[in-house]
């Protein structure tokens, strides 16, 4: 039995650039152009790794950086949701 891709990729990585930071910029100027809106649930590590064909480690270095910047949190047992912007720019 032939195998098939269940996605088509249509990513192209570029070679000079880490492929978790270009995930990460793809994933933020969804945030920053409302396809992810403020409040709303963003894709599942599970979804991120099928969508880009990155490694799980590639996934989770990509979520902690958006976490870090604020950019999304994460309630556990729930998902990664946008971080409202208000919310973003609050001193912890």
């Amino acid at each position: 039995m032939q195998w098939l891709p269940t996605v088509a990729r249509v990513v192209e990585f570029k070679a000079n650039q880490p492929r978790w930071r270009q995930v990460y910029e793809i994933i933020k100027t969804r945030i920053a152009s409302g396809e992810y809106k403020p409040g709303e649930r963003i894709p599942s590590l599970v979804a991120l790794i099928e969508e880009f064909g990155i490694a799980n480690a590639t996934g989770q270095k990509v979520m902690r950086a958006l976490r870090a910047d604020g950019l999304i949190h994460t309630e556990p047992g729930m998902g990664s949701f946008v971080t409202a912007l208000e919310e973003r720019d609050q001193p912890e």
